[in-house]
């Protein structure tokens, strides 16, 4: 049962979003690549400090950092033109 709650309780905190801190990735003449690498790094450092002091510290950030650029470059989750009158 208690393992049970551990996983629980792991499985919450990696689905929250990494997106309550925000770090602006400026993109003016740089690379898709460039742009992904400094993605990584912001999610990397707003991952981290979230997750401070968790047990299974490791596997929370990884999953935390995939998933945060994940969502961050994915163009799905651009803002879309919704015109007032439509």
């Amino acid at each position: 049962m208690t393992r049970i709650a551990l996983l629980a309780a792991a499985a919450a905190l990696i689905a929250l979003p990494a997106s309550a801190q925000s770090i602006h990735v400026f993109t003016d003449g740089k690379t898709p690549a460039q742009v992904r690498a400094e993605v990584f790094q912001a999610a990397t450092k707003l991952c981290d400090e979230k997750i401070d002091g968790s047990i299974i510290w490791v596997d929370e950030l990884r999953a935390c950092v995939a998933g945060t650029t994940r969502d961050t470059l994915d163009p799905s989750q651009a803002p879309k033109f919704v015109p007032y009158w439509g």
